[in-house]
């Protein structure tokens, strides 16, 4: 399932590139890009403290492979 570019991708679109796909990644150093879509965005607050606790990401592939990535937070930005 290919995914059309939007006019404002800033992934350079050269064909001698080398993207990775989610099935692709694994341990260890690599020289490629991972290619996604960023489907759903969101902060995880502290309802008490009105902190940041986290950042959660739900992003797909060109394959249609879904990933949700969570970011935690472990100290305050001032």
């Amino acid at each position: 399932m290919a995914m059309k570019r939007n006019g404002t991708s800033h992934v350079s679109s050269d064909s001698d590139e080398k993207f990775m796909s989610f099935k692709d990644i694994s341990l260890g150093p690599h020289e490629a890009q991972l290619r996604f879509r960023l489907i759903h965005f969101w902060e995880a607050r502290n309802p008490v403290k009105k902190t940041l606790i986290g950042l959660e990401m739900l992003l797909i592939d060109e394959q249609a492979r879904v990933s949700m990535v969570i970011l935690d937070v472990y100290y305050t930005l001032d």
